[in-house]
């Protein structure tokens, strides 16, 4: 409904009249204003659910692009390091909202739906995009509309956060998202895995440990690993330690032989060309923080 997608820019526009990442005061939601473009970038994205009111980004995964506008929102389920762009239309801002994807949540609303509908035992990527349904367009009204009051957002808001999400859950595509906490052979597995990788980064991380850890041999493992995340497991690994390096210079200053060691690298110089190899700057170079969204 066009009445409900104006009043979804409305409702950001108000709330954000400057360039902003706002923490709201509904658990798992953050709304953000963006008004300069940028060209494709390398970022760490988690799993998260993205609805724009407006603008564009496209984002490269492989040889995959997905991209999410006013018209389609766009669904991650594992953390995934990903290039993106953002694109603003007509030199009007990007405005949206980020909702953080917590398995305990989808569970419970997973658990409230009947009939309990079986998910297939297929491994999906974890990402996709997927059209803005009315439903959905009126859901986001709702709640984009409890943040400017207080007793709203405390009692309506997680309210119409979980009706979002049920309606997203039963979209066409929203078996990925039910994947996630129905331990779909495969999906758990992998995303096992990729938690481990991601608590363990520092340390040294053996595919073959990670895949009998999984219960997986190591060609299954590699095999399934790469149809949800698009990339290999060794890749995704240096990735990850690449990302947290940025993070670290980024937000600490650290020199590139402190964030090598900190991410788990033994050789400064591979860890060098491989930092500006991925972010296309040097880590001496690099000391300008990155927008999360």
């Amino acid at each position: 409904m066009k009445r409900d997608s104006e009043r979804m820019k409305s409702l950001l526009y108000d709330l954000l009249p400057r360039e902003e990442i706002r923490m709201t005061g509904i658990e798992n939601l953050v709304i953000f204003r963006r008004d300069t473009p940028y060209m494709q970038r390398p970022q760490l994205y988690r799993p998260q659910i993205i609805i724009l009111a407006q603008g564009r980004k496209n984002i490269y995964l492989g040889e995959e692009i997905y991209t999410y506008n006013p018209s389609r929102y766009f669904v991650q389920t594992v953390p995934l390091p990903v290039i993106c762009e953002a694109v603003i239309e007509q030199n009007e801002p990007m405005l949206g909202l980020v909702i953080s994807i917590d398995p305990k949540v989808i569970g419970e609303i997973l658990y409230e739906m009947a009939p309990r509908t079986p998910v297939p035992h297929k491994v999906s990527r974890g990402v996709y995009d997927a059209p803005v349904t009315d439903v959905i367009k009126d859901s986001t009204v709702r709640l984009l509309g409890t943040l400017g009051n207080e007793d709203d957002m405390n009692i309506l808001g997680p309210m119409y956060l979980k009706e979002l999400l049920y309606h997203i859950i039963k979209s066409d595509k929203g078996e990925i998202l039910k994947a996630l906490v129905q331990n779909s052979r495969g999906t758990s597995q992998i995303a096992h895995a990729l938690k481990e990788i991601h608590d363990h980064y520092t340390e040294p991380l053996e595919i073959p440990r990670l895949a009998q850890d999984a219960g997986m041999s190591s060609s299954a493992f590699h095999s399934t690993f790469k149809a949800m995340t698009c990339t290999s497991p060794l890749q995704y690994i240096k990735h990850i330690r690449l990302h947290k390096a940025r993070e670290i210079i980024q937000a600490e200053g650290e020199k590139a032989n402190t964030a090598a060691a900190r991410v788990g690298y033994e050789s400064v110089s591979q860890f060098s060309r491989e930092y500006k190899r991925t972010f296309g700057v040097s880590p001496s170079q690099d000391r300008q923080g990155l927008p999360a969204y």
